[in-house]
């Protein structure tokens, strides 16, 4: 993730985490196919409003971070601590039933990204499922808030997926929706399964 980035949540944490209070509704869908109680990773935590969810569901929580502002909040929420971790610090073998990324892999810049799913598909045990949404569009760069986000085609977020990592099943479901920034945008998930 692009140090500006970062300073942006880091800056922006306590505005940020009040603006999203209700889980993602996708949210119910990935752990209805994870293993039940299962062990999951949730890259990107955030506010902690889905981690609550994930804690609240049954299964056993890792929330990591990468803004050291927002673990802190999401901490306090969820009554547990939240890893401070970067994408490309993930280093895990067959450990998660599931890893959640909701709104956070789409920071990662496209040339990153395939040694990140890489590192996911050997972090998830065999039969583990994860999920990963991303903003869909052509190309990367700052948006207006100074985040850096990787916009990727359709075809190529499919590619990148099944090129770096040999998946069991590999779906993407899109929906048009909005953010933080409140812009109308088109949006896609990654489901695939180890």
């Amino acid at each position: 993730m692009q140090d500006n980035t970062l300073d942006f949540y880091n800056t922006n944490a306590v505005q940020y985490a009040a603006d999203g209070l209700i889980a993602n509704p996708k949210l119910s869908g990935f752990l209805a196919k994870c293993k039940t109680g299962g062990h999951i990773l949730e890259m990107g935590t955030g506010s902690g409003v889905d981690a609550r969810a994930i804690i609240d569901a049954g299964f056993q929580l890792d929330a990591t971070d990468g803004s050291t502002e927002l673990a802190a909040i999401a901490s306090q929420l969820i009554g547990q601590p939240v890893r401070q971790m970067m994408f490309d610090e993930l280093d895990a073998h067959e450990t998660y039933d599931g890893i959640y990324a909701c709104a956070a892999l789409t920071h990662a810049p496209r040339n990153q990204l395939g040694a990140i799913i890489q590192k996911i598909h050997a972090a998830l045990k065999p039969g583990g499922v994860v999920w990963a949404s991303f903003k869909v569009g052509g190309g990367e760069g700052m948006n207006d808030l100074g985040r850096f986000y990787n916009y990727l085609p359709l075809s190529d977020l499919l590619d990148i997926w099944q090129n770096n990592a040999s998946w069991s099943q590999l779906t993407i479901d899109k929906w048009q929706g909005s953010a933080y920034d409140k812009k109308l945008t088109e949006w896609a998930a990654v489901v695939a399964v180890r």
